[in-house]
C-alpha cells in the first residue's frame, strides 16, 4: 500500500506530467513513483543505483568485458547514476494515452525499458505542438535532465530525434554544471566506434566542446599524460563551465577519450558559429543537419566548409536550376564519403553511378525508341524519372571515364534541369537535382599545389588565408576541367570542390577509424550455424589500444601513400593488427564457443618502435 501522497509529491507529479490537475495528480502519483518506496531519500537513491547498473549490465555486458564493465559503472560521486523509471504497462509507441497530456515520466521510463526505437520516439513526439515539447523535452525527471535518459540508451537514432525536436545538447547537471558530452565520454561505451559516434553526433548538433578542458584535445594527436594534463597546459581549468572537471575527473576523461574523439572535439572548436540566418534557411529547406556536415568526414575541411558555403547560396537564392559539382582529388580521401553524408544529412536519396562501366549515351540512360530495351529504362534514368520534381542526388564516381558521347546528354539536364525519359519521351524536371562528378584526372595539380603550400593548408587555422589560396587552385582546376572534358560542360559546372592528400596530423585518424572498425566487429559472439557462411569464428575479443596515438600515428607514417589514401592504410592495418591478432586467438583456444571466455588484447608500439599486437592473459 503506498503512502498518501504530500503536497509536494503531488507538485512534483504535476510538473513532470505538465497536464495533471491537483485533483488528479494523486491518481497520477501512483503510476510515477515506485510501488514500494523506501522509507528515506537516501534508501531511495541507493535502490535507484542499484537498479540502474542492472539495466546497463543487461545493455552491455555481451559486448563489454566484465573488469572494463565493472569499472564503467564504480561508485564515483561525480558520476549521474540515472534511476529505473518505472512506466505503466499500457503506454506504448503507438500515440499518447492522453494527446492533451505529455507525460514526460513515463516516456522515459519506456525509452529507458526499450519499448520506443527511434520511428517510436519520433512518432511520439509528433503528436504535440512545439510549444509543448520546448516546455517538456529539457525537464527534470528525477532530478537529471531527460537528456541525460536519453543519451545514457546509447542509441544515436533517438539522440537525433530527441534533439531535433528540441532537447538541448548542452544540458548540466547538478550544481557544478556536469556536462552531457562528459556522460557521454565516461559512461562506457561498448566499442571505441560506438562511442566515437555517440560524441560527434552530440557535437554535430551543437554541444559546446568548450565545456571540456582544451588541453585534452588541442593537440588531439598526442598521447595524454596518465592522469590527464598537466595543470601548466590547463589554462581554462578555473572557468565557471569546468567546475565539474576535477581532478579525480580527470584522469578518468584521459582514460576514457580515445583519438577519434579527442579529434571530435578539436575540429568542432575550430567551427565558427552559423548565424540565425543560415540555420532559419537550412532549417526551412529541411537540410538542418548539414550545419553538422565537418563532423561527418575525416580530415577535408576546406571540401566541407566549400560545400556548406555553396549549399546555403544555392538553397538562400532558391535557384530553378540543378546544383552541379565537382569532386577533385586523389582517390581514397573522402569523395564518396562526403557524398553519402551529405545525401545522408539532407535526408535524399543517392543514386550511385559507377562511371567505369559505362561507354556510350545509351549504356548510361537507356535506348530511345524504337531500340529493343527502351521500355525497362536504366538505374540512372529510372530514378531521375521517379524523383521528378524533388531534390535528390546523382553521385557519378571516376566521372572521368566517361565519353563525350554522355558529356552532350548531360548538357540539358545540368543547363536547364530538364531531362527525357528514354521510356516514354516525356520531358523530366530535374532542376533540384544535385549532380557530383568525382574524378581524380586533375590529381596531378593537386597534389602539386599541397606540396607547394603545405604550411597554409596543414599547419594554419587561418580560414581566410586558407580560403583565398584554394581559390587559386580552384581557378586552375576550371581551366584543366575545361581543356580535359570540353567548354559546354565546364562551363555547366557550378562549383570544384578539392580533396587535398591527408595531413601528418589527419593520417592517423584514418588508422584509429579501420582499428575501431575492426574492433567492433570481433566484440560480436562466437557462433557456429547450420549454413558455413554465417559462422563467426573471430568473436568473444575485447582490444584496448595503449598510447593511440603513438601506435596510428606510427602506422600512418609508415604505411600512408597519397596517391592510394586511406586504402593504403586499411590494407596495413590489416597486415599489422588484424592477421596477427587473429592467428593469436585461433593458436590460444581449443574450440569455439559463443559463451567462450573473453579474450583481451593490447596493442601498443614497442622499444623498436613498431606496432606490436599482445595477448593479454586473466
Amino acid at each position: 500500500m503506498p503512502p498518501t501522497p504530500s503536497d509536494e509529491d503531488i507538485r512534483q507529479v504535476m510538473a513532470q506530467c505538465n497536464g495533471c490537475s491537483e485533483e488528479t495528480a494523486s491518481t497520477c502519483l501512483e503510476e510515477h513513483l515506485p510501488p514500494d518506496p523506501p522509507a528515506s531519500d537516501n534508501d531511495t537513491r541507493s535502490q535507484s543505483s542499484d537498479d540502474s547498473d542492472h539495466q546497463t549490465e543487461a545493455d552491455t555486458v555481451d559486448e563489454l568485458p566484465k573488469d572494463e564493465y565493472e569499472e564503467a559503472n564504480e561508485d564515483y560521486p561525480w558520476m549521474p547514476k540515472l534511476p529505473i523509471i518505472p512506466v505503466p504497462d499500457d503506454f506504448t509507441q503507438h500515440s499518447p494515452r492522453d494527446p492533451s497530456v505529455f507525460e514526460l515520466y513515463c516516456l522515459i521510463g519506456a525509452i529507458q525499458a526499450g519499448r520506443f526505437d527511434a520511428d517510436g520516439v519520433r512518432n511520439y513526439l509528433a503528436y504535440y505542438d512545439k510549444w509543448i515539447l520546448d516546455v517538456n523535452l529539457n525537464a527534470d525527471v528525477e532530478g537529471y535532465p531527460a537528456m541525460f535518459y536519453i543519451v545514457s540508451t546509447n542509441d544515436i537514432g533517438i539522440i537525433r530525434e530527441w534533439i531535433k525536436y528540441g532537447g538541448n545538447p548542452n544540458a548540466a547537471w547538478g550544481p557544478n554544471a556536469f556536462p552531457l558530452i562528459a556522460l557521454s565520454i565516461l559512461s562506457g561505451s561498448k566499442t571505441m566506434l560506438q562511442a566515437s559516434r555517440m560524441l560527434a553526433t552530440l557535437l554535430r548538433f551543437g554541444a559546446d566542446p568548450r565545456v571540456i578542458p582544451k588541453a585534452f584535445y588541442d593537440p588531439y594527436c598526442r598521447d595524454l599524460p596518465e592522469g590527464g594534463p598537466v595543470l601548466e597546459e590547463l589554462v581554462d581549468l578555473d572557468d565557471d563551465n569546468k567546475q565539474w572537471c576535477t581532478a579525480d575527473v580527470r584522469a578518468h576523461l584521459t582514460k576514457a577519450l580515445n583519438l577519434t574523439q579527442r579529434y571530435n572535439l578539436y575540429r568542432s572548436s575550430r567551427v565558427k558559429p552559423h548565424s540565425g540566418r543560415e540555420k532559419e534557411v537550412l532549417a526551412r529547406q529541411g537540410a538542418g543537419e548539414v550545419l553538422g556536415l565537418h563532423q561527418m568526414v575525416i580530415a577535408q575541411s576546406i571540401a566541407t566548409r566549400w560545400l556548406k558555403t555553396k549549399l546555403l547560396a544555392y538553397l538562400a537564392l532558391q535557384r530553378k536550376k540543378p546544383l552541379v559539382l565537382v569532386f577533385a582529388g586523389p582517390s581514397g580521401h573522402g569523395k564518396t564519403e562526403l557524398a553519402r553524408r551529405f545525401g545522408d544529412l539532407m535526408s535524399l536519396e543517392l543514386q550511385v553511378v559507377d562511371c567505369t562501366i559505362f561507354k556510350h549515351d545509351n549504356e548510361l540512360f537507356g535506348p530511345r525508341p524504337p531500340y529493343s530495351g527502351h521500355e525497362d529504362g536504366s538505374p540512372l534514368n529510372n530514378f531521375l524519372t521517379r524523383k521528378a520534381g524533388q531534390r535528390c542526388i546523382v553521385f557519378m564516381d571516376e566521372f572521368e571515364k566517361t565519353s563525350k558521347d554522355i558529356h552532350n546528354t548531360l548538357l540539358l539536364p545540368f543547363q536547364d534541369g530538364r531531362y527525357e525519359d528514354r521510356r516514354s519521351g516525356k520531358i523530366i524536371d530535374c532542376t533540384k537535382t544535385i549532380w557530383i562528378l568525382a574524378t581524380n584526372k586533375l590529381d596531378e595539380s593537386i597534389h602539386e599545389f599541397c606540396n607547394v603550400n603545405e604550411k597554409a593548408l596543414f599547419q594554419s587555422n587561418d580560414e581566410e588565408a586558407q580560403d583565398k589560396v584554394v581559390g587559386k587552385l580552384c581557378r586552375q582546376l576550371r581551366k584543366e576541367f575545361i581543356e580535359q572534358f570540353s567548354a559546354p560542360l565546364g562551363g555547366r559546372i557550378t562549383e570544384i570542390l578539392p580533396f587535398l592528400i591527408f595531413s601528418p596530423q589527419e593520417s592517423p585518424l584514418i588508422v584509429h577509424k579501420e582499428l575501431m572498425n575492426f574492433q567492433a566487429e570481433v566484440t560480436r559472439r562466437v557462433h557456429l550455424s547450420l549454413n558455413r557462411e554465417e559462422d563467426v569464428y573471430v568473436g568473444n575479443i575485447a582490444i584496448s589500444i595503449k598510447n593511440d596515438a603513438t601506435v596510428c600515428t606510427t602506422i600512418a607514417r609508415e604505411e600512408y601513400d597519397k596517391k592510394i589514401g586511406a586504402r593504403s592504410i586499411a590494407q596495413a592495418v590489416e597486415r599489422i593488427v588484424q592477421d596477427p591478432l587473429t592467428t593469436l586467438y585461433l593458436k590460444n583456444g581449443d574450440e569455439f564457443d559463443e559463451n567462450q571466455p573473453t579474450t583481451h588484447f593490447e596493442i601498443n608500439v614497442n622499444v623498436d618502435e613498431e606496432v606490436e599486437v599482445r595477448l593479454v592473459l586473466r
